[in-house]
């Protein structure tokens, strides 16, 4: 499933995809004497609202062909986490930045050279972060190593894989050390030593929530916002 997923379509690049946790705690019911025992449950997951923009020829066409590709519930597309409180690097700047080319002297910032565009924006993906242990599927907890950016803080979003987490607490045994994050939901599939923790923009595996999902009325012009309702493919 997750190898015939989809990225999300460029052109219909969400106004607002915000993520929420569901099926987060389970519990068997209030007992004979009113007291009710809620554990955590093992069955959560994302869902999550993506709205778009439609505006267009590109972007309807883009609509209609993102609508059949998905088939519905059947299809699976890599839902992206575009947040404005991500982790920076020692000077502030964001990871997407750190490899922006120079505009002043011809010097690319950090050794890269400039794009064939001369737009200053890094054209390739660098590995700034990556799992510094070992962690079997399941887990609640990895070690995460970094190259001159902060790291990952509590209320961060991170990426594994195709999947993405929420860190709810960070630290360090030893200054220097690699930071020991606690997340949920529990990791989907093994974690291996060396792979990339994406810190700037994690995406997830999703799927429609119902078949009906992006049938919005618009305009005579083709114009209007289109909303998708999302759930984590597990």
């Amino acid at each position: 499933m997750a190898a015939n997923a989809m990225n999300w379509p460029a052109a219909l690049w969400p106004r607002q995809a915000h993520f929420s946790p569901t099926a987060q705690s389970r519990t068997g019911g209030l007992s004979l004497n009113g007291s009710e025992q809620v554990t955590v449950s093992d069955a959560g997951r994302w869902q999550a609202r993506v709205t778009v923009a439609i505006r267009g020829e590109e972007t309807n066409l883009a609509l209609r062909a993102f609508l059949a590709q998905m088939g519905g519930r059947a299809g699976t597309v890599l839902v992206p986490k575009v947040d404005a409180y991500r982790p920076a690097d020692i000077n502030g700047r964001v990871l997407s930045q750190v490899f922006a080319a120079g505009y002043d002297d011809g010097t690319p910032q950090d050794g890269n050279g400039f794009n064939f565009d001369l737009s200053g924006f890094g054209q390739q993906e660098n590995l700034v972060a990556q799992i510094a242990a070992n962690a079997s599927a399941g887990s609640t907890r990895v070690l995460i190593s970094t190259d001159g950016s902060v790291g990952p803080r509590p209320g961060h979003y991170f990426g594994v894989g195709q999947r993405i987490y929420l860190a709810s607490h960070v630290w360090q045994e030893e200054e220097g050390d690699p930071a020991d994050v606690q997340f949920w939901p529990r990791l989907r599939s093994a974690a291996d030593l060396g792979s990339p923790a994406i810190l700037d923009r994690p995406v997830c595996l999703m799927r429609f929530a119902t078949d009906e999902e992006g049938q919005e009325a618009l305009s005579r012009r083709g114009s209007g916002i289109v909303t998708f309702n999302m759930v984590e493919a597990i």
